[in-house]
């Protein structure tokens, strides 16, 4: 049976170390057959809309989170081992860096190095990822997304769902910052086809989340877990606890 880890939104450098220890953990002992993200795995917090002519906007961080945050992919790229796929879904959060060039400096837009899967490491050959800039299938009939490709819904699991039932693939996705699974059947006669929302949830430590009020969120911290066999294929959510640990394969992993 194949594993396919999913990890979900880091926006380093607010992680909670807690959490991302423990996956890294996971990772190393499963060594699972690929490993997907989301994306938002970097929060570019001092180019946001809101930042801009703020004080934050000259912090000067964005540099050291690059490079902390490529660490940590390496990181999870040891973990996984060298040759098993480890694959990037584009985002609004990473995506931060490429418009505001885009608007700002635009004669620098044609610069390669600053393209978003070459500032994250595509071409280092400790982290060799590969970086979706569009929607892809993983496995037949299950793609890969980050889930700001269509509406926002409130309910864990809709805001997938929704873009499932308008690409007609299951959908797994996060962006939300959600733990949910929604599914849909559309037919007739008994010849039905169903279609599967998964949101993953996120990694961040909402304590550090200065834009959060009162540190308040309808956020579940997780991950996801696909297995495949024979082209069947279920997704299984995975809650972290507040001290990192989770049950995962009917263990406690801590």
């Amino acid at each position: 049976m194949k594993r396919y880890v999913v990890i979900s939104d880091l926006q380093y450098p607010f992680i909670k170390k807690q959490y991302v220890d423990a996956l890294l953990d996971y990772v190393d002992y499963v060594k699972p057959d690929m490993l997907l993200c989301v994306g938002d795995e970097l929060d570019a917090q001092t180019i946001s809309t809101y930042a801009r002519g703020t004080s934050l906007e000259f912090e000067g961080s964005l540099q050291k989170n690059i490079i902390g945050l490529k660490g940590l992919l390496k990181e999870f790229r040891s973990s996984l081992g060298r040759s098993k796929p480890f694959i990037m879904q584009r985002s609004n959060h990473t995506a931060r860096i490429e418009r505001y060039i885009s608007k700002f400096a635009p004669a620098f837009s044609v610069i390669d190095a600053i393209k978003i899967e070459n500032l994250l490491g595509n071409n280092d050959k400790d982290i060799n990822i590969t970086y979706n800039r569009t929607l892809k299938e993983f496995t037949k009939g299950w793609v890969l997304a980050h889930g700001d490709e269509s509406r926002l819904f409130t309910e864990a699991g809709k805001t997938a769902l929704n873009l499932a039932m308008k690409t007609g693939r299951n959908i797994v996705a996060s962006h939300t910052h959600r733990q949910g699974v929604m599914s849909s059947s559309v037919g007739f006669g008994g010849n039905q086809k169903t279609l599967t929302g998964v949101e993953v949830g996120h990694m961040c430590d909402i304590k550090q989340m200065s834009y959060l009020r009162e540190n308040i969120a309808n956020w579940q911290a997780g991950f996801g877990i696909i297995y495949e066999q024979d082209g069947r294929v279920k997704p299984e959510l995975v809650p972290f606890n507040k001290d990192g640990s989770f049950i995962a394969e009917g263990e406690l992993w801590k």
